[in-house]
């Protein structure tokens, strides 16, 4: 029998339902997101202007996608998270920029090479830059050794499929005629957070946006010139993880727009999970538009 347009459209009701009503419990399911963009999804796109006060209008209109906290892993399936790359190539963005957490405990590179895999699908004109999450080192009870030999694994894994990945360092792009800077910060957490050293060659009058997993590395960045950082971590939870001495902590910065000492800091609710469910949390793509 034909399907009519009746059919097409409760079907993706349906589904909606099913990614809405699991989303809301915590589980990261395909159904959550339209991979065509034609009908409504539980995973949000999150659209900004972008002002970063600078006089270089050529740069105003870029289009800039961003993605965090994948966490692929056994609680983050490959269907999903290929359908939300799917979804960011229907975005047709200038750039793709990543903060980090690609895989969770990966204890045999198995999910870096599937994430990697993904990764390699993303679209945009010019380019994907990333940089690494606390996830992405490796296991605390792994070796030295073991950790950084899975780290750099992702790493030239990501640089293979033409991603920049940028551990304290910096690129410089030429958008129509002017310059932009990314700079990528390693994992605070970690001990790997050197903003010396991401920020030595980038020049304080250029327009610079910087990619940091943790949001509050921005509290080291007093001293650098960035219009903007973004960032993930969070997975939009107000609350850090209960841990001793065993109170509440409060995020300073959870999710959205911040203004800190000057500068705009984002928060990126991210697409996955780390085992723990993420109530009632959207997860998100967000595209900002510069101004």
């Amino acid at each position: 029998m034909k399907r009519t347009s009746d059919d097409v459209e409760s079907e993706k009701k349906d589904h909606y339902l099913k990614g809405s009503i699991l989303g809301t419990l915590g589980f990261c399911t395909r159904w959550a997101v339209d991979s065509q963009g034609t009908g409504p999804e539980w995973i949000e796109i999150v659209n900004i202007d972008l002002h970063l006060h600078s006089p270089h209008n050529k740069l105003h209109g870029t289009r800039i996608a961003h993605i965090s906290d994948l966490h692929h892993s056994i609680t983050v399936s490959t269907d999903y998270l290929r359908r939300c790359i799917e979804r960011i190539n229907l975005l047709d963005v200038d750039l793709v920029v990543l903060t980090g957490d690609y895989i969770t405990y990966d204890f045999r590179g198995t999910y870096r090479e599937k994430v990697v895999a993904l990764l390699g699908d993303i679209e945009s004109r010019f380019g994907t830059y990333a940089c690494l999450g606390n996830h992405d080192y490796g296991i605390r009870s792994f070796s030295d050794n073991r950790r950084e030999h899975l780290l750099h694994q992702l790493i030239q894994g990501m640089e293979a499929k033409g991603i920049t990945v940028l551990r304290n360092e910096s690129t410089v792009l030429n958008i129509n005629g002017h310059p932009l800077w990314f700079v990528g910060l390693g994992d605070i957490r970690t001990g790997d957070f050197q903003p010396h050293k991401a920020f030595a060659n980038v020049p304080a009058d250029q327009v610079t946006i910087a990619l940091i997993h943790n949001p509050r590395g921005i509290e080291h960045l007093d001293e650098f010139t960035a219009h903007a950082i973004v960032s993930g971590h969070t997975h939009g939870r107000k609350t850090r993880p209960i841990r001793p001495p065993w109170r509440i902590r409060n995020r300073r910065y959870h999710t959205g727009m911040y203004e800190v000492n000057g500068k705009k800091l984002y928060v990126n609710r991210g697409l996955g999970r780390v085992g723990r469910a993420r109530l009632n949390v959207r997860p998100e793509i967000t595209v900002f538009t510069l101004r």
